[in-house]
């Protein structure tokens, strides 16, 4: 798996030029999987790409962003390498992408907060560059 890294004095950004399978590395394979598949991200991910009716209607039913946010960004720093850390955003928004879980402006959405979520949580990298399956 090759992997670019951009750096400058504000941001990191790391891309991901992965297999057309989608298949993770085996050493980011095991980080995965020891930071639970990054479920937690995945919920947060779906949630927040929601739009405000249908936000109001999840947290009827129990589920909060705000509660999910923490715990996903404990996740990610359960993955040691900062390129895992990418491919497993990558992963999920793949999972996500071949499922067709999320549609529309929904799924451009998910993309912008996976690409965001390591600068989110204040975790290197800042940015990840997530490619589409189409």
């Amino acid at each position: 798996m090759a992997a670019a890294v951009t750096a400058s004095s504000f941001r990191t950004t790391i891309t991901i030029a992965g297999n057309p399978m989608g298949e993770m590395s085996q050493r980011c394979e095991q980080q995965f999987q020891r930071a639970q598949n990054l479920r937690t991200c995945d919920d947060y991910i779906r949630q927040s790409s929601k739009f405000p009716e249908e936000i109001m209607l999840m947290n009827q039913q129990g589920g909060d962003w705000r509660q999910s946010f923490p715990r996903c960004c404990e996740e990610l720093e359960q993955m040691e390498d900062e390129e895992c850390r990418c491919e497993g955003l990558t992963q999920i928004i793949h999972q996500e992408q071949q499922a067709a879980v999320l549609q529309g402006r929904e799924r451009a959405e998910a993309f912008q907060t996976a690409q965001a979520l390591p600068g989110l949580c204040r975790i290197p990298p800042r940015h990840c560059s997530i490619p589409s399956l189409s």
